[in-house]
C-alpha cells in the first residue's frame, strides 16, 4: 500500500536561465521605477523601453541587450534580491477509508463437501434436527465458501482499502508534474548589422506593413531635444503641448557642431549622453557666416564597398542641382548634392551617362522642356521613356522649394524665380506628379532635397518646426511613383557637416549602397526596396539632426506599393 510517506519525489522541471534572468531584470527595473509590466520573463516592448532608460541613466549606453553581462552585474548591485522563501509542502490528504460492512464471524473451517447450516428466522422456533445428514435442508449456494474465494475476498478487501492496486494507488496519490513551458529561442541577430539597435515606432510600423509581422526591429522611445538658448520655461511648455517636443532633462550639453560619428564615439567611450544646444538663431553652414561648404569628392567613401553594376539602358534619370539663384539666397549644397548623386548612379548603379538628363541651375523653361509645361503635356523625359518601355526612372532635385501664400500649392523653384511670386516663376509639384504618373515606366522614384517654406534666409529657428500646411507629397499615393522628400511643410533641410552635402542626400546614398538592407532596417535579401530606403534615411536623418544640431528634421514618404530600387548584387554586403 502506497502512502504519502513512501510517495516518490517528482522530477524537477528544467530551469530556463534566459527567462529567469529576464525576470530578475524586470523586477529590478520595476523597483527602480522604469518598468510597469508583468514579471513574466518575456522580452516584451515594455522591457526594452525600460532598458533604454536604465542604460542611459547608469552609463551602460553601449549595451543594447539587457541580458549583457555588465547590465546583469549592475542589476545585481542595485537590486539586492532576498532569497525567496521555500514554499511549504502542501499536506497530502489521507485517502478517506472506505466504510466496511459490519464484520461477520469468519466461517469455521469445514470440509469441502459438508454444507454449512443455514440460520432460520428467529420468529420461528428451530426444530431439532434428527441427524445432520438427514435433517439438513439443501444449503443455499452463497453459503458455500471455498478457500480460493476467501483469498480473493481478502485481495478485494485490500484493493478496496487502497482504492485500487498498488501501482494505481501510487499513480493516483502522486501529484501531477507541472507542464514545462516550451521556450522558443529567438533566432540570433545577423552578425552584420547597423550601429543602431532600434527604430522610431512609426518606421517599425511601416516596415511591418511592407514586409509582414516577421520584422524584428524594436521601437525606440521618442528622442528628446535640448532646450534652445533664450527660451523661457513657458515657451518650452507651449512647444511641448502644441507640437509634442520632448525636452532632454539630463545630458551633457555641448555647443557647436560635431558629426554624428564623433558624438557616438564619445558617448560609447565615456558612457555618457551628449546633446547639442542650439543658439536662439542657428546659422546654416555655407551661408556666408564662416562655414564654407567643401568639395563633395569624399562622398565616394559612402559607397566604396558597393560593387559596380552592369550598365542598363532601361535606367533613366533626371538630376537637377539649383544652387545659384538670381533673386534668392544660394542653395549652398545643391551643386554638391547633384554631383554626388550623378557619380553614384553612373559609377555603381548602372545608369549610362547618355540616359541621364543632367541640369545645373535650371530655369523655368528647362523644367517645362524636360517634364512638360502643364499637366498632360509631353516633355523630353516622356519621349525617352516611350523609346524604352518598362524603364526605371529616377528624378533627383536639390535646390529651393516654396509654398504659395494660400498654402494651396507647393513648388520647385527655378533659378530665375522671384521671391514670393511662386505662382509665376515656380514649377508646381502637382504638374510634376501628374506628368510622371502618366509615364509608361515600370517605376518612378522622386527624390527631393529641398525646403518648402516662405523664407530662404541664412538662419534656422530652433527646434526647426513645420511652418506651413501644404505638403510636398502627392495628395494620394500614385501607382508607379514613389516620393521621398528631405523635409515637409516649411521645415528646413539641414547639411551633413562631414561630407558637405544635404543630410538627406548623404543617408539616401548610404542606404542605397546597402546599409538599408541591414538589420534592424532591412531583411538582408541583397536588395533595397522603397520601404527600407525610407526607413533607413528617415531614422538616420532624425538622429543626426537631433544629435549634431539639436534640431528636428523629418523626411516624408509616399508610395502605393513597395517597389525594389536595386537589383540583386547591387548592394554592399557590409556597412560602408
Amino acid at each position: 500500500m502506497v502512502t504519502p510517506e513512501t510517495e516518490p519525489a517528482a522530477a524537477a522541471a528544467p530551469v530556463d536561465k534566459k527567462a529567469e534572468d529576464t525576470k530578475r531584470v524586470q523586477r529590478c527595473y520595476a523597483q527602480l521605477g522604469y518598468y510597469k509590466g508583468p514579471i513574466d520573463g518575456k522580452a516584451n516592448e515594455q522591457t526594452w523601453t525600460a532598458h533604454w532608460y536604465f542604460k542611459n541613466e547608469y552609463g551602460l549606453k553601449r549595451y543594447g541587450d539587457f541580458l549583457a553581462e555588465p547590465v546583469l552585474k549592475k542589476v545585481k548591485e542595485l537590486c539586492k534580491e532576498e532569497p525567496a522563501p521555500e514554499p511549504e509542502p502542501e499536506p497530502v490528504s489521507e485517502p478517506e477509508p472506505v466504510s466496511e460492512p459490519p464484520s461477520q464471524p469468519e466461517p469455521e473451517p469445514v470440509e469441502a463437501a459438508t454444507p454449512a447450516p443455514v440460520s432460520e428466522p428467529q420468529s420461528q422456533p428451530e426444530p431439532e434436527p434428527e441427524s445432520v445428514e438427514a435433517a439438513a435442508p439443501e444449503p443455499a449456494e452463497p453459503a458455500v465458501v471455498e478457500a480460493d474465494e476467501i483469498k480473493g475476498a481478502e485481495e478485494a478487501e485490500e484493493t478496496t482499502d487502497t482504492g485500487g492496486t498498488s501501482e494505481e494507488a501510487e499513480t493516483a496519490l502522486a501529484p501531477e508534474e507541472p507542464a514545462v513551458p516550451v521556450v522558443e529561442e529567438e533566432p540570433p541577430l545577423p552578425p552584420t548589422r547597423l550601429d543602431i539597435d532600434c527604430l522610431p515606432e512609426d518606421l517599425v510600423a511601416l516596415l511591418r506593413k511592407a514586409h509582414g509581422a516577421g520584422v524584428r526591429a524594436r521601437a525606440c522611445p521618442p528622442g528628446c531635444l535640448p532646450p534652445p538658448k533664450g527660451l523661457s520655461q513657458m515657451q518650452l511648455d507651449d512647444l511641448h503641448s502644441r507640437y509634442g517636443v520632448a525636452w532632454c532633462l539630463s545630458c551633457v550639453q555641448i555647443a557647436g557642431h560635431l558629426s554624428l560619428d564623433d558624438i557616438k564615439r564619445i558617448e560609447d567611450e565615456g558612457d555618457i549622453e551628449l546633446c547639442t544646444v542650439p543658439p536662439r538663431h542657428l546659422p546654416r553652414p555655407g551661408m556666408g557666416n564662416g562655414n564654407v561648404v567643401k568639395s563633395f569628392s569624399r562622398i565616394r567613401e559612402l559607397y566604396r564597398a558597393l560593387p559596380p553594376a552592369a550598365e542598363d539602358p532601361g535606367k533613366i534619370a533626371v538630376i537637377i542641382g539649383n544652387g545659384n539663384y538670381d533673386n534668392l539666397p544660394a542653395a549652398e549644397t545643391a551643386r554638391n548634392d547633384a554631383g554626388a548623386m550623378y557619380f553614384f548612379l553612373t559609377e555603381h548603379l548602372g545608369f549610362r551617362q547618355d540616359r541621364i538628363i543632367d541640369l545645373r541651375n535650371a530655369k523655368r523653361a528647362d523644367f517645362e522642356r524636360v517634364f512638360g509645361p502643364v499637366p498632360g503635356s509631353d516633355g523630353e523625359l516622356k519621349r525617352l521613356v516611350r523609346a524604352q518601355p518598362d524603364a526605371k526612372v529616377v528624378v533627383y532635385y536639390s535646390g529651393h522649394g516654396a509654398t504659395n501664400l494660400s498654402h494651396s500649392e507647393t513648388y520647385l523653384l527655378p533659378v530665375d524665380a522671384e521671391p514670393y511670386r511662386e505662382e509665376r516663376g515656380g514649377y508646381p509639384l502637382s504638374t510634376l506628379y501628374a506628368n510622371l504618373g502618366a509615364l509608361k515606366a515600370k517605376s518612378v522614384l522622386v527624390l527631393l532635397e529641398s525646403s518648402y517654406g516662405r523664407d530662404h534666409g541664412a538662419y534656422v529657428l530652433p527646434p526647426n518646426l513645420r511652418e506651413t500646411t501644404s505638403s510636398a507629397l502627392p495628395p494620394q499615393p500614385l501607382s508607379t511613383v514613389t516620393v521621398l522628400a528631405s523635409a515637409d511643410r516649411g521645415q528646413r533641410a539641414l547639411i551633413d557637416t562631414s561630407y558637405d552635402i544635404g543630410l538627406f542626400t548623404r543617408y539616401l546614398i548610404e542606404g542605397l549602397a546597402g546599409s538599408a538592407d541591414l538589420y534592424p532596417v532591412g531583411n538582408g535579401d541583397g536588395r533595397v526596396d522603397s520601404a527600407e530606403i525610407y526607413a533607413y534615411t528617415a531614422a538616420m536623418v532624425r538622429l543626426s539632426a537631433r544629435k549634431t544640431f539639436g534640431l528636428l528634421q523629418e523626411p516624408v514618404y509616399s508610395s502605393a506599393k513597395t517597389p525594389m530600387l536595386t537589383d540583386p548584387g547591387e548592394v554592399a554586403a557590409k556597412p560602408n
